[in-house]
């Protein structure tokens, strides 16, 4: 069952850290990549929407199991987002998709392996 107590410190810690995430990736694409303004906002628009996604969903309702998963399908729709504000082709949707699942399943991963 659900954890009735919830602590938005955690959800506000989450949002700037996405910010500062999606900050930096969005200046490496710009700066290293040389892609428009608006890769740049769309990272930093994605980045709070997936760290605070994450707060709400694997550690409000801390499912038993498949975080990793779940980290996953959450990935997946912050690089459909990201994809539909930076990119709008659809040879990239696949790339973006499969991205987004995988950096969102690591990042699950990772975070779970420090509590254990």
């Amino acid at each position: 069952m659900a954890d009735t107590t919830f602590h938005y410190s955690a959800l506000v810690k989450r949002a700037i850290t996405g910010l500062i995430f999606g900050a930096i990736a969005g200046a490496i694409e710009l700066w290293f990549f040389k892609h428009d303004l608006a890769h740049f906002l769309a990272a930093v628009v994605v980045g709070p929407l997936y760290m605070v996604s994450l707060v709400v969903f694997v550690d409000r309702l801390r499912p038993s199991g498949g975080k990793v998963l779940l980290g996953s399908v959450l990935g997946v729709c912050a690089a459909i987002v990201w994809w539909a504000i930076a990119v709008q082709a659809t040879d990239q949707f696949v790339l973006a998709a499969v991205a987004g699942g995988c950096f969102g399943a690591a990042y699950v991963w990772s975070e779970s392996r420090k509590k254990t």
